[in-house]
């Protein structure tokens, strides 16, 4: 595992540390001083600097701890020959130390043998220590030494081991975060890589359906300019008819090659993919939809409000398209009886489309339906909504998609009449009653 150096600086948590140790050892260092308690050979002040030195090391011990704790065991050792340091605290300061090795050294072959080299350098001191204090210990017997040296050196084990497990505990523990972060990083990473394929190859299916409407559009005019170069001097008046006829159609292919550049603005490779050889799907395909829906177990009402007007071959796919996902999502989200209720609105200028379904505001409406089985929740990356939005903005519409108040969720689509099929007299006011439409009717 490497660290970045972001991560290796002092944090304000280090200053906070070695701020406490250092304030700690020198409060032991004065109590100590003033009960006479133990045998110092220095001044105070010189107490209270051993203290800081030993202490001040820590600030270190993220970027350089093997070098922080053998530091740290020098000014301790030459301190306890001078008599020089509080016992106590100083202690947990060489625990900090050793135990940073574990956790912070990146060259594990190296924080063992630091460690070990370390620990044994320490030992050694104890028990040169002890040999020299052996002709001053007074009435004690050799037993009574023998046994309080090794009380003494079982506390430095445990003590020293402790630094040393609760170290390469620590290490684990960062080195699996690590981990975690570094594969949470990649799953994101993956994902944005997922979503942007998906949103591309919903690009190339919007364009290429484009293509085959303004196909149509080209298609169209071919043949009434053929028709026109054929009656103009015959019939005039058909050649005129025609020639209006032409320009309507161009001015409509002029709008929807708009939309199919809109759509390709972001697309890299429009190649891929299966043609779509059964031709483009529109209103007249709509019973299918909802005979599909119907046989899952919804309740699925179309109804179209205004006169129904001839639409162009995209204008009519886009709004089928539209439909059919918001179709699968209620089956996938609303349950198998739930109640959808398909609207076609003909408006003065525009068609708009809502797609609802009912649900309760606490739970799934199939709450009356024991029998039936929950909606299956399959995890996706939400790109219909987002294909439908970008479907509707590149015929120059709109789309609004999310919950209702009463519970449910509803899903409202504006999409603009082609230019010639716009009519400004024309009102939904003039039409007020909502037909149902029933399956064989849907077609609009």
């Amino acid at each position: 595992m490497t660290e970045s150096a972001t991560s290796l600086r002092p944090t304000r948590g280090d200053w906070y540390i070695v701020i406490a140790l250092a304030a700690l050892s020198i409060v032991f260092a004065v109590l100590y001083s003033a009960t006479g308690q133990w045998p110092f050979k220095a001044p105070l002040w010189v107490l209270c600097l051993s203290s800081i030195l030993v202490t001040a090391p820590l600030f270190l011990r993220r970027r350089y701890p093997s070098w922080v704790a053998w530091a740290q065991a020098v000014v301790f050792v030459t301190a306890q020959v001078l008599g020089a340091m509080e016992p106590q605290a100083a202690q947990f300061i060489l625990f900090m130390g050793v135990y940073s090795v574990g956790a912070w050294q990146v060259d594990r072959r190296r924080a063992f043998v630091s460690r070990l080299l370390l620990c044994v350098a320490i030992f050694v001191y104890m028990f040169v220590s002890m040999i020299m204090q052996f002709g001053a210990v007074g009435d004690m017997t050799v037993l009574q030494f023998a046994a309080a040296s090794g009380v003494n050196f079982l506390i430095n084990v445990a003590f020293f081991g402790g630094a040393w497990l609760f170290g390469n505990r620590a290490w684990k523990q960062r080195q699996l975060m690590s981990e975690l972060r570094a594969a949470n990083e990649e799953v994101r990473a993956q994902e944005r890589q997922l979503t942007s394929q998906a949103l591309d190859l919903e690009r190339v299916r919007i364009a290429r359906e484009l293509h085959d409407g303004i196909a149509h559009h080209i298609t169209g005019v071919g043949i009434h300019a053929a028709a026109a170069r054929r009656s103009l001097e015959k019939n005039p008046d058909k050649a005129r008819e025609s020639l209006k006829t032409i320009e309507s159609s161009t001015r409509e292919t002029v709008d929807e090659l708009r939309a199919l550049v809109y759509t390709l603005r972001d697309t890299d490779d429009a190649s891929t993919g299966e043609h779509n050889t059964k031709g483009n799907p529109g209103l007249g395909d709509i019973p299918e939809l909802v005979d599909a829906s119907r046989r899952s177990g919804q309740q699925v009402d179309v109804v179209t409000i205004g006169e129904p007007r001839p639409l162009t071959p995209i204008t009519e796919m886009s709004i089928y398209r539209v439909i059919q996902e918001s179709l699968t999502n209620c089956r996938r989200y609303a349950g198998s009886h739930a109640e959808v209720d398909v609207r076609l609105r003909y408006g003065t200028s525009n068609l708009e489309v809502e797609i609802s379904d009912t649900r309760s505001p606490g739970g799934l409406h199939e709450e009356s339906h024991p029998d039936s089985e929950p909606p299956a929740k399959q995890p996706g990356l939400g790109l219909g909504i987002i294909g439908m939005r970008e479907r509707m903005s590149a015929m120059g519409g709109s789309l609004e998609a999310g919950p209702k108040s009463r519970g449910g969720w509803l899903v409202r689509a504006q999409i603009p009449y082609p230019r010639s099929l716009a009519d400004p007299d024309a009102d939904v006011a003039e039409h007020p009653a909502a037909s149902s439409i029933t399956d064989s009717t849907a077609k609009a």
